[in-house]
């Protein structure tokens, strides 16, 4: 059964808004012709309009009272239920135009925990500030896994390490060292023990290059994708870690960065799907991260 015969089969009266409008109109005007005036028609267009619906709905709405129209019982009946209705489409309407500008509606957003932690706090507050009915969902997950969400579109943007597929479209937003920490009592980082990134993820592959270009090949004793755990492994002497010196020197109790030149640097990007259609939610998240101001982590290292 196609779409009409289904409405025809259910007998719902097919009335459109602008026959709802002149019901309401003349509720609150009683004469054609102040009707018309109001919807901005002529006057034969109001007359013509509420003949079709009564027509439509098969019972008479008003009593004629010289030149006004007073609605009858019937009549308040619809006259209620096209305040209803176009009460909600007014409430439609704007909130499409807020939906359409990016001042309401959802946007999801993945980021690595380092970039939660100290790279986009800032952008994350204004966007809060500034968008307030939007819905701000985030993920915090490593960089394959948000980018398998992304490809599954159950992401709008994320925040990951480069490099990232062809398919994807990256934009850079920070560039950060990796520097070398370890336990206090040890200076020796080649006989030490070693606590890393997983073998797999991309900041891990670059900490390996940086090591076997210093000549250390690292035993590993634990591996975690937080790098706050990584960091407390070094604080409680478990082994030596490169990491960012936004996670390694913040907070009440810094480690100590055994040496100034980085291991290696990583790129955090801003991902989104290639020839992706703008959506202004993900674009204002953007602006926000892409200002220097977001840029928690600048000031550090």
């Amino acid at each position: 059964m196609n779409l009409k015969n289904h409405l025809n089969s259910r007998r719902i009266p097919q009335l459109t808004l602008q026959h709802l409008a002149c019901i309401r109109a003349l509720k609150q005007l009683e004469t054609v012709t102040e009707a018309a005036q109001e919807l901005g028609v002529s006057q034969p267009a109001v007359s013509q309009a509420l003949s079709e619906i009564e027509r439509r709905l098969g019972v008479g709405l008003f009593d004629r009272r010289g030149r006004r129209l007073h609605l009858n019982q019937a009549g308040w009946h619809i006259a209620r239920f096209a305040d209803d209705v176009l009460g909600q489409a007014e409430a439609l309407e704007l909130w499409l135009n807020e939906f359409r500008a990016g001042r309401s509606g959802i946007v999801r957003v993945g980021m690595i925990d380092a970039a939660s932690l100290y790279v986009l706090p800032t952008a994350l507050r204004a966007f809060r500030m500034k968008r307030p009915d939007v819905e701000l969902r985030l993920t915090v997950e490593r960089s394959g896994l948000l980018l398998d969400q992304l490809r599954r579109r159950e992401l709008d943007l994320t925040f990951v390490v480069a490099p990232v597929a062809a398919e994807f479209e990256a934009i850079e937003i920070l560039r950060e060292p990796l520097y070398l920490y370890g336990p206090p009592e040890d200076r020796d980082p080649v006989t030490g023990d070693w606590v890393l990134f997983p073998l797999g993820r991309q900041t891990r592959a670059l900490i390996d290059e940086g090591l076997s270009r210093m000549g250390i090949r690292p035993r590993v004793t634990l591996e975690s994708d937080s790098p706050d755990v990584l960091r407390q492994m070094v604080a409680l002497g478990i082994g030596w870690s490169v990491l960012p010196a936004g996670v390694a020197e913040s907070g009440t109790e810094p480690i100590t960065r055994f040496s100034d030149e980085p291991v290696g640097v990583r790129t955090i990007v801003a991902v989104t799907r290639a020839n992706e259609e703008p959506d202004p939610r993900r674009e204002a998240f953007l602006e926000f991260a892409l200002s220097s101001e977001s840029h928690d982590y600048s000031s550090r290292g």
